[in-house]
């Protein structure tokens, strides 16, 4: 009977893995804050604006994700009167001041 021919890649193997060093944590963005928090220089403590998109809804503590089911009628016609007014109300908006309005009104 013949030696497995991939017998030798084996061995190599845990040989390798053996004789290589440990290799580093990869940076996670707990790890992130941790190291930038760390940081305290003149230069961090000076509020800069921040890049890219402004925070969403979604990350704002004073807004919470809901679901509601409406009609599919209901629901177009709606989006449709809102992207026809040029008025870049969102639906979200929309809802939010309509349950006001009727919280107000009870």
């Amino acid at each position: 009977m013949s030696k497995n021919r991939f017998a030798g890649l084996t061995a190599a193997k845990t040989l390798q893995k053996s004789a290589t060093t440990p290799t580093p944590k990869k940076e996670t963005k707990a790890r992130r804050k941790v190291n930038t928090a760390q940081q305290t220089t003149a230069q961090t403590d000076i509020i800069a604006p921040r890049r890219g998109r402004p925070n969403g809804k979604r990350s704002n503590e004073n807004f919470r994700q809901v679901t509601a089911y409406i009609g599919t009628e209901t629901y177009k016609q709606t989006k449709m009167k809102l992207l026809a007014n040029d008025s870049r109300q969102e639906f979200s908006e929309l809802v939010d001041e309509l349950l006001n309005k009727w919280l107000r009104e009870k």
